[in-house]
């Protein structure tokens, strides 16, 4: 039977387009808009063929999925690679790629029967050789994974009693691995992909079992995706349907900033654009024809984690400063034009394990963050304003890479930066550089903060790859976070499947987290949005990741 995790609510959604929205899938998972203009609840007659035009925000740093750690780019390979489950927003797992699946009652053995006939792109079978094959890869050492399956927790993978059967083994328990079989980083690669020079970057030499098949990709410019005519597989549960995708061809224009989407799509160059900026929503809520929505992500929200470490954060007393300083909830809705929601903790709202004790309890109180300052012996003042200690200006650094800046998170960190500048006193220097540099100063711990967010549909990836002093599961533990308790909490809630036992655990783990360590300023929920023109139908969101779904179901009738 299928692991029940906890029960989600549609509090992830903000909005549903108000014209003609298209049937949600049967299964619950996806729900559903169209461009066309037409009465609430209305439906177009699909269309087969044609293509649609999208101006996507964000280009893939890799074609590879399971390379790639882009949230925004998901939506773009997800027409391309399958997962061998889907999770939906009750927290239930369902078969995809897979015939049925079961649990050991132990939870030490996952059992994974593949449908008959699925085949690669390149025409290769999927069976119980090419998922060992990828499994092999996924876990080797020299190969980075984007979604890091546990060597730790995950033993053995071999064939079972026959060549659609894969029987994994686990050395503990370990509810994310129902989730790494669901998730976008583990989908299955062709046999003959996993060895391809062009492996690394992905691409048309790269092949899955989706929908969709990569034919062109040109660096800086777009992506085109054709539709596979012998697609059969797809989980009829989640689409609603099965067979081919409506659309013949998915052309994609990277295309960053704003408002070139905004243009391109009111002036009928584009079909649908993501990433809409929060300026420009109201031009198309509802608006001659074109239609609106988005959904929260539901992992850790973006926030600034505070390196623990070093000083001047190595001091409580400063961390809390930083937490309650600032009026982040005014600082957003003026720069997102109140299209955006304040985080509280480090889950987010969306997540069915957000602690709602948490909303609004650590509000902001400057007279209280300058008398921790005071405390802490930052009572000097330079020429500048700013605080000082013993000569020393209090100073915080970040270190943000520039391929995780989106919505218009620069203007927020200098708006944040001059806050603390003029209500504390504080010098915040926001340094947004390329990759490699954004790794040499983690490495060498020459930073302060670390501005981040991570997506994830069970919280227990993202809260354990920031805050576990294991290096093995802490792997973005930019805070230098080293706590016992915290380990002990969040090893054991990972090792649970019984819903109420997790809330209870990640509650408690959001408090210490926030409040007993001041680990991290949560500062806003990020969320994907998505905007189509009018003849534009079928785009689905997947509540339960907190994205955009593949473009299967989606047509343009004009």
């Amino acid at each position: 039977m299928p692991t029940r995790l906890p029960s989600a609510t549609r509090r992830g959604v903000l909005r549903l387009a108000a014209t003609g929205a298209l049937a949600a899938a049967t299964g619950g998972t996806l729900t559903a808009c169209s461009g066309s203009g037409a009465a609430p609840g209305a439906s177009a007659t699909p269309v087969t063929g044609g293509t649609v035009r999208w101006g996507a925000e964000t280009e893939p740093v890799t074609l590879n999925p399971q390379l790639s750690m882009q949230n925004a780019v998901r939506p773009q390979l997800r027409n391309v690679f399958d997962s061998y489950l889907y999770k939906d927003p009750d927290g239930v797992y369902h078969p995809w790629l897979a015939e049925s699946y079961e649990v050991g009652d132990d939870g030490l053995s996952v059992t994974l029967v593949l449908k008959e006939g699925v085949t690669f792109s390149d025409g290769e079978a999927l069976d119980a050789a090419a998922v060992i094959a990828n499994f092999d890869l996924l876990t080797s050492s020299g190969y980075k994974a984007g979604q890091t399956v546990s060597r730790r927790n995950l033993a053995s993978w071999v064939q079972g009693g026959d060549e659609r059967t894969v029987v994994f083994t686990l050395s503990a328990p370990d509810v994310l691995f129902l989730d790494y079989l669901a998730g976008p980083g583990v989908v299955p690669l062709s046999p003959s992909s996993l060895n391809h020079a062009d492996l690394e970057a992905g691409g048309v030499n790269i092949h899955g079992t989706g929908p969709f098949v990569i034919t062109d990709y040109r660096k800086g410019e777009g992506l085109r995706l054709t539709r596979r005519e012998d697609y059969a597989w797809g989980p009829e549960a989640l689409t609603g349907r099965q067979g081919p995708a409506h659309l013949e061809t998915i052309e994609i224009s990277y295309l960053p900033e704003a408002s070139a989407r905004i243009g391109a799509l009111q002036s009928d160059q584009l079909d649908l654009i993501d990433g809409v900026a929060a300026q420009y929503v109201a031009q198309l809520d509802g608006v001659d024809g074109f239609s609106y929505q988005k959904v929260l992500n539901p992992g850790v929200p973006y926030s600034y984690h505070l390196n623990t470490s070093k000083p001047p954060l190595d001091d409580i007393r400063v961390r809390r400063a930083l937490q309650q300083g600032v009026d982040y909830a005014a600082l957003i809705d003026s720069l997102y034009y109140a299209t955006a929601e304040r985080a509280w903790g480090p889950v987010s709202t969306a997540s069915p394990f957000y602690d709602e004790a948490l909303t609004g309890a650590l509000p902001y109180d400057a007279a209280a963050a300058n008398a921790l300052l005071d405390e802490a012996g930052w009572t000097g003042r330079d020429a500048e304003g700013y605080r000082t200690k013993d000569g020393t200006r209090l100073t915080v650094r970040t270190a943000s890479d520039s391929q995780w800046i989106r919505d218009s998170r620069d203007a927020l960190n200098l708006a944040i930066a001059d806050a603390l500048r003029t209500g504390l006193g504080v010098e915040l220097v926001y340094r947004a550089v390329d990759s490699g540099s954004a790794t040499a100063l983690l490495d060498a711990n020459d930073y302060e903060i670390y501005d981040q967010v991570y997506s994830a549909s069970d919280i227990a990836q993202g809260l354990d790859a920031f805050f576990n002093s294991d290096p093995a599961k802490g792997t973005m533990n930019y805070g230098h976070v080293a706590d016992d308790q915290l380990d002990q909490w969040l090893d054991e809630a990972r090792a649970l499947t019984d819903t109420a036992e997790r809330t209870r655990i990640y509650n408690q783990v959001q408090s210490y987290v926030l409040n007993d360590l001041a680990a991290l300023v949560p500062i806003y929920i990020p969320a994907n949005s998505v905007a189509t023109a009018a003849g534009t139908h079928g785009v689905l969101l997947d509540v339960a990741g907190g994205n955009i779904a593949a473009f299967y179901n989606v047509f343009v009738s004009k």
